[in-house]
């Protein structure tokens, strides 16, 4: 820029600073004059020419900018890089948010974790829900026990409980299709496997009970996968599984490892339905007996039997799914 300026501005009109100079010395000639006659000293003072001085303002201006304009960049990069930590530490956040809600929801119902993710809650305070009709299920692998040993050929039964995480986990790649969304599992003890449909508004269906023949299609499901586990697997698993349906009274236990369980007679006596059960067979209630066999699914009377707790109840065996005819 002082180049550019040297050659169009100083170099052809270099008279015009001249001639300023000159003019500036003439203006200051009678003042001079004036100090002599009145007996004081004037001193020259030396004065730096225009085509001088306009060059040394222009290089000052020009570095002042250039100072300025670095400053202006550093700031730039400065705040740009605060930005892009900023915005990867805010998706970083989201993720880890994410992470942990699917976390929460595979430990506690959706509807369920919704309300601990709402506000904060009190190590004192006590979730519970009363719910009118649930269907409750138990499914438990009979001979399991007779199946798993711990031996140095089966790395002292690891290989026995990898066998049974795979069964467990292709009951709950089941539960999650679309047409079992009603269904909410519940938790796994042993080889047991408990799930219960109809515990909030949104799977509860009063006048169509769908909740509850949904909750049978999943058990005639279950026993459909342990014959494909027993044909694969070459095992001989045999599995039995109670049903019934009342009300219960769900809750989450626990400000540490919460844990989320349902409650009440129906739950006990659909455990007894399990354990005083025939191996791959399904028995049920005679309430439960009574929805489905208006719903057209197939039964069979079992009679009556001893149930510990109950005294004597008669119970029936579901069989299949309502006739197509």
């Amino acid at each position: 820029m002082e180049a550019l300026y040297l050659a169009l501005a100083e170099g052809p009109q270099g008279v015009l600073f001249d001639n300023y100079d000159l003019l500036v010395v003439a203006n200051a000639l009678p003042t001079a004059v004036n100090e002599t006659q009145n007996g004081q000293d004037c001193q020259t003072e030396g004065k730096v020419a225009l085509r001088y001085m306009t060059p040394v303002i222009l290089l000052l201006f020009a570095l002042a900018l250039y100072l300025h304009a670095q400053q202006v960049e550093s700031t730039a990069r400065l705040d740009f890089l605060w930005k892009q930590q900023a915005t990867g530490e805010k998706e970083e956040m989201e993720e880890l948010q994410a992470y942990n809600r699917r976390l929460l929801h595979n430990i506690l119902p959706k509807d369920v974790a919704a309300h601990f993710l709402a506000r904060e809650r009190l190590n004192d305070e006590l979730y519970h829900q009363s719910c009118e009709c649930v269907a409750v299920m138990f499914a438990s692998i009979s001979n399991f026990s007779e199946f798993y040993v711990e031996l140095e050929a089966n790395n002292e039964g690891v290989e026995c409980l990898r066998l049974l995480n795979e069964i467990i986990a292709d009951f709950d790649e089941i539960i999650s299709e679309d047409k079992f969304r009603q269904l909410e599992k519940i938790k796994t003890i042993g080889s047991t496997y408990m799930a219960a449909s109809g515990l909030n508004d949104s799977t509860y269906d009063r006048e169509g009970r769908s909740h509850i023949t949904a909750l049978a299609d999943y058990a005639m499901r279950l026993m459909e996968q342990m014959k494909y586990i027993n044909e694969h697997s070459f095992n001989n698993f045999q599995m039995k599984i109670g049903l019934n349906i009342g009300p219960v009274v769900a809750g989450v236990i626990g400000a540490r490892k919460p844990q989320y369980d349902i409650w009440g007679n129906t739950v006990n006596v659909s455990s007894r339905m399990d354990s005083t059960g025939v191996p791959d067979r399904i028995q049920v209630t005679t309430d439960l007996y009574q929805v489905l066999a208006a719903k057209g699914y197939q039964l069979e009377c079992r009679g009556v039997i001893k149930v510990k707790g109950k005294g004597e109840m008669t119970t029936y065996f579901l069989n299949g799914g309502p006739s197509l005819s």
